[in-house]
């Protein structure tokens, strides 16, 4: 029964846009206080906070599909897509973000915003959250006694309040950004090169080609 509770408390604090506490906190006191072993426990918590972002992704694209201006929308989709001709970039930064403990919130909303795709965020996520959980949790040695200190702590402070509200705006602000013509300025080379032939281009290459 308390491996169902820490599924169901990762995936809810995770699905939830913003003003949770982390969730490493509360496997940690699930360690300390019920005596559930760190690895088992890292497992069950980062699948739950996978589904959990994974919820987060898909909710925050059915409200942008609603409530965000199309323009808004298309430009932080050519944000991902170059990311996404850069996996070697994207990738590596993604984990190294999951394997702090700071709030990924923000990163999926805007994830849902863009209409990224989700598998591979997911993976990339659920794999660094498995080792940081490992890490965190077995450096933990105070929790909070009880499950609501534990979700409460982090609820009322200012400072975490206004670190939410910054990560939104700063979401705005990208979604803001024209990043077509701010990405196709600082990389002409890479924009040419990725651009698929249209039809008359291809017709054209073909006529020229001397085998034909």
């Amino acid at each position: 029964m308390s491996w169902l509770v820490v599924w169901v408390l990762a995936v809810a604090l995770n699905a939830v846009p913003a003003f949770m506490p982390p969730t490493w906190s509360v496997l940690a006191y699930f360690h300390l206080y019920q005596g559930l072993p760190v690895v088992p426990l890292a497992v069950v918590g980062a699948l739950g906070a996978t589904t959990g972002r994974a919820i987060l992704a898909v909710g925050s694209r059915a409200f942008g599909d609603r409530f965000v201006p199309a323009s808004w929308r298309a430009n932080v989709e050519v944000l991902v897509a170059t990311l996404q001709s850069r996996p070697t970039l994207a990738l590596p930064s993604l984990a190294l973000f999951a394997l702090g403990p700071v709030p990924s919130n923000h990163l999926f909303v805007a994830a849902g915003l863009a209409r990224a795709p989700l598998p591979p965020i997911l993976i990339v996520f659920g794999s660094a959250r498995f080792v940081s959980y490992v890490l965190w949790v077995s450096a933990a040695n105070v929790a909070d006694r009880t499950l609501r200190e534990t979700l409460g702590s982090r609820l009322g402070g200012w400072g975490a309040v206004a670190l939410q509200l910054a990560g939104f705006a700063v979401i705005v602000l990208l979604m803001r950004v024209e990043w077509r013509r701010i990405l196709h300025a600082r990389l002409p080379a890479t924009s040419q090169q990725t651009r698929p032939l249209d039809s008359q281009e291809m017709d054209s290459a073909h006529d020229d080609d001397p085998r034909a």
